[in-house]
């Protein structure tokens, strides 16, 4: 099956219709497969599907057919002995490789996919389609739920990774002391930039419950990594050598990421203020852009989650919105995964 950013070839054909209606039950058992950890039990050893069931403690009988669904999907490779082994493709199905993706499966596959039950209000309103699937907000929800809010912590975790990795290779960490990451999560960005420049501090804000997860799973195991919850529509604090905002603004409409860049702007424009002999304040926006005919599912994803009014971003609409915020863009650079960096000053 082909992914939303994969770009067709010649030698591909589309699914019929049955085959594209019957998709969504191959991601719900990559869901099940990701929570049993059978990339884990297959990644370096094939294993029959017996020992899979002792090891998972599941139903010999289903477990057998939930792996040869997989394996129709090329997530397994069967041996001459029947044994099921985690092909190529799917290793980042495993919990412990380095672009890991096992709790993005699981929560696209979850979560979002019951979300998508609102698809047909969507369609027909262009409003999210959350709250009537789901009956409240993502985030409500999120907070209502702590299995499928610690499973979407870990995705965005797992999002995070590659996309620090990438922004830490670039110029300019060696003049800044203080990072403070707008709308953080579990921290995973942060900790990845502070990792790879030992000198620098930060500040991760977001919502106090995600706040106070991280710090407990943190264990004030680092102390260059505060947590600090806060309403960042409104209260950013000052002090920051370097303010983040990674994949953020695309899940929000214009007036709410407005309101986030101004406030951001305002916490830049006071630590200027309060230090004039200091570098100004620099503000990284990190956002993946919706430019092409095949961002259209992504487009069609973000509406449905999301809140009333999101959409995909293009460049030139990005940088309206950063204007709009009386920020001034400095330089433009495309990253390898996907993303765009906006480097702004007030």
């Amino acid at each position: 099956m082909r992914t939303a950013s994969s770009e067709p070839s010649s030698s591909q054909r589309p699914l019929g219709p049955a085959q594209l209606a019957a998709s969504g039950a191959f991601a719900r058992a990559l869901a099940v497969a990701a929570r049993l950890g059978l990339a884990d039990l297959t990644a370096t050893q094939a294993r029959t599907s017996a020992e899979l069931a002792a090891q998972t403690g599941t139903d010999p009988q289903t477990l057998a057919l939930l792996l040869r669904t997989l394996a129709m999907a090329g997530v397994f490779d069967i041996d001459d002995e029947g044994r099921f082994g985690l092909s190529e493709a799917y290793q980042p199905l495993r919990g412990d490789h380095p672009q890991s993706q096992r709790h993005v499966c699981i929560l696209v596959a979850e979560t979002y996919d019951d979300a998508f039950a609102g698809l047909l209000e969507t369609v027909r309103s262009g409003r999210s389609g959350f709250r009537p699937a789901l009956g409240t907000s993502l985030y409500d929800y999120l907070a209502a739920h702590p299995d499928a809010e610690a499973i979407f912590d870990e995705a965005m975790a797992e999002l995070a990774r590659p996309v620090a990795r990438a922004i830490a290779a670039r110029p300019g960490f060696a003049e800044a002391a203080m990072a403070i990451d707008i709308g953080g999560g579990s921290g995973a960005f942060l900790r990845g930039l502070l990792d790879a420049h030992p000198h620098l501090r930060g500040i991760c804000l977001d919502r106090p419950s995600v706040c106070a997860r991280a710090a407990q799973r943190a264990g004030g195991g680092d102390a260059r990594l505060e947590f600090r919850a806060a309403d960042v529509f409104s209260e950013v604090p000052a002090g920051g050598d370097l303010y983040l905002v990674k994949n953020v603004l695309y899940d929000w409409s214009f007036d709410s990421g407005l309101k986030l860049l101004t406030a951001a702007r305002a916490a830049m424009a006071q630590t200027a203020a309060a230090e004039p002999g200091r570098a100004a304040p620099r503000l990284l926006v990190v956002e993946p852009l919706f430019e092409r005919e095949t961002d259209a599912p992504r487009a069609l994803f973000q509406k449905v989650i999301c809140e009333d009014g999101t959409r995909g971003l293009d460049e030139a609409q990005l940088r309206r919105l950063i204007e709009a915020a009386r920020l001034r863009v400095l330089g433009v650079e495309r990253l390898e995964t996907g993303h765009s960096v906006f480097e702004c000053a007030p």
